[in-house]
C-alpha cells in the first residue's frame, strides 16, 4: 500500500528536490557545490525509480544522495522503499532516524513536513511488525549459540520477542556436537514462537592411542624382532663360519660332505643380513612415527571421533637440528 502523504510524481519531484538542498542549514554546514547538485540529480532519478516499482535501485540512490547531503525527505523516501520491500524493521529504525534530525530554524517547511510525515507513516508501521520468541530447551552442554537467518543472538534475546520483517526466516542452535535448525514463515503483526529442543548429550569421549602412534610401536617391535633375529643368525653364522674353516685346509671346502656343510652357513649369513636391515628400516620408521604422531585420540564409545578436551590436548614438539657433528630431529612426545 502507497502511504497517503505521497505526492503525484511530477510535483513530489520538483517539490523535493528544487527545495531539498536550499535550506540555510544545509549551506551552513558547508556541502559543497558538486555534493548538492549530485545529491540533486541522485534523488531525482531514485523518485522515477519509486514510482516505477523499483524500490531497491530507488533506495541505493536515495542512500548515496543522503549520504552527500543529509535530508529528511531523502530519509523519508529511502524510509518507504525499505517499507515496501518487506524491510519493515529497517524501515522502522530509518522513519525514527529522519524525526530525530535536527533542522535550522530556516529550514524549509518541505522539510519539516517530511518528518511529520515520518512520525505519521512510522505508527502506521509499528503494529504490522511482526515478532520471534526464540526459546532452546534440553541441555545446553557447554553452551547453545543461536541464529536467526545467520545473525547470532546475544543471549539476553533468548526468551525475548524480537521484531524481524515478515516471511521466511532460519533459526539455528549449535552446540559443540550438534546443530538443530528449524524454518518458519511469518505474517505481518504474527507473534511468531519458536521452540529449539536439543538432543541428549553424547556420552564422554574417551582417549586412544593415535593409530599412527600405535603403527609406530609396531614397527619399534618389529625393527626390534628384526635386529635380535640377525644379531642371533649372525652368531650362528659364525659359529658354522669357524667349523667350517676348522676343516678346511687353506679355507678350501673341495668335499662333498664339506659342500653340504657349507649350505647352513650361508643361510644363517643370509639371515643376518636380511635381519639387521629388514629391523633397521621398521626401527626408523617406527621411531618417526612415533616422534609425529600425537599420543593419543580422543573418540566417543561408539568409535566415532571426538574433540580433545581443552584440558586434554596432547603435547607434541618436533623441530630439527643441525651441527658441524651431525644432523637429526628432537621432540618432546
Amino acid at each position: 500500500m502507497r502511504p497517503s502523504s505521497l505526492r503525484p510524481p511530477a510535483f513530489a519531484s520538483a517539490l523535493l528536490f528544487a527545495t531539498m538542498l536550499a535550506a540555510p542549514s544545509a549551506r551552513a554546514q558547508g556541502p559543497g557545490a558538486t555534493a548538492r547538485a549530485t545529491a540533486r540529480t541522485l534523488g531525482q532519478e531514485a523518485v522515477k525509480l519509486y514510482d516505477a516499482g523499483d524500490y531497491a535501485g530507488a533506495l541505493e540512490k536515495f542512500n548515496t544522495a543522503d549520504s552527500l547531503v543529509p535530508a529528511p525527505t531523502l530519509g523519508l523516501y529511502a524510509a518507504r522503499c525499505l517499507a515496501k520491500l518487506g524491510r519493515v524493521v529497517e524501515a522502522s529504525e530509518r522513519y525514527l532516524d529522519v524525526t530525530r534530525m535536527q533542522l535550522d530554524r530556516a529550514a524549509l517547511p518541505v522539510m519539516r513536513k517530511a518528518q511529520a510525515d515520518a512520525v505519521a507513516e512510522r505508527e502506521k508501521l509499528l503494529p504490522t511488525i511482526p515478532t520471534l520468541e526464540v526459546r532452546v530447551t534440553g541441555p545446553l552442554g557447554a553452551g547453545v549459540a543461536v541464529s536467526v537467518d545467520g545473525e547470532v543472538l546475544v543471549p539476553g534475546l533468548l526468551g525475548e520477542k524480537r521484531p524481524v520483517n515478515p516471511g521466511k526466516h532460519t533459526v539455528d542452535a549449535r552446540r559443540a556436537d550438534t546443530t538443530v535448525s528449524k524454518t518458519l514463515s511469518i505474517a505481518p503483526a504474527e507473534p511468531a514462537k519458536l521452540v529449539l529442543e536439543m538432543p541428549a548429550l553424547p556420552p564422554d569421549p574417551v582417549p586412544r592411542m593415535a593409530p599412527l602412534r600405535l603403527a609406530g610401536w609396531v614397527g619399534v617391535g618389529v625393527g626390534g624382532a628384526g635386529i635380535l633375529t640377525g644379531a642371533v643368525a649372525g652368531l650362528v653364522a659364525v659359529a658354522k663360519g669357524q667349523a667350517l674353516l676348522s676343516q678346511c685346509p687353506g679355507h678350501v671346502c673341495a668335499t662333498a660332505e664339506m659342500l653340504a656343510q657349507a649350505g647352513p652357513y650361508d643361510a644363517a649369513r643370509t639371515a643376518s643380513t636380511v635381519g639387521f636391515v629388514g629391523g633397521a628400516l621398521a626401527l626408523a620408521a617406527g621411531i618417526t612415527l612415533v616422534v609425529v604422531s600425537p599420543k593419543q585420540v580422543w573418540v566417543y564409545p561408539d568409535g566415532r571421533p571426538a574433540p580433545p578436551p581443552a584440558d586434554a590436548q596432547p603435547k607434541v614438539a618436533v623441530e630439527p637440528w643441525v651441527t658441524f657433528g651431525g644432523a637429526g630431529v628432537r621432540g618432546i612426545f
